[in-house]
């Protein structure tokens, strides 16, 4: 039998999902991602074409469902590439489908020159990516009711 290993590393996290449930525990990072600069990302890992993630908490390795998954929340350090700085702040808040009210910040420099929030959020993405302090908060899309920019 010829068995591939894939290198990994993981990421502590802490996943919420549409229910409410909040559960701590790691991700699974390939050591070289999409950007080929280092370990894979979670935004990647959430953004990819897969519908089922890997996951450890409590001793073992579960599949989550990405479309049950509100938002993932991480440290900066090793999430925030510097390169977000360039784009227009927007101090926001979000509601999401479980209730959950979160004041934010989003950085939005796209290619076409549109830096509106309403840009930033229309996105093809299935997770965008948020800043809290020094954490970074990756929220589903279609799991946002509404918006409110501070500057609106």
């Amino acid at each position: 039998m010829n068995e591939q290993r894939i290198s990994v590393e993981t990421r502590k996290v802490e996943l919420t999902f549409t229910s409410g449930e909040k559960i701590s525990g790691k991700l699974f990072l390939q050591l070289h991602g999409a950007s080929l600069c280092g370990p894979q990302k979670v935004g990647e890992v959430l953004n990819s074409e897969e519908a089922f993630i890997p996951f450890q908490h409590d001793g073992m390795v579960e599949l989550i469902n990405l479309e049950q998954i509100v938002s993932v929340d991480c440290e900066a350090e090793s999430e925030f590439d510097d390169l977000l700085l360039l784009g227009e702040m927007h101090k926001i808040a979000i509601e999401t489908t479980n209730s959950l009210l979160v004041d934010l910040k989003a950085y939005v420099n796209l290619p076409t020159g549109n830096n509106r929030i309403k840009d930033f959020l229309n996105q093809r993405k299935h997770f965008l990516l948020f800043v809290q302090g020094d954490r970074v908060v990756y929220l589903r899309r279609d799991k946002i009711i509404k918006v409110k920019d501070d500057a609106a």
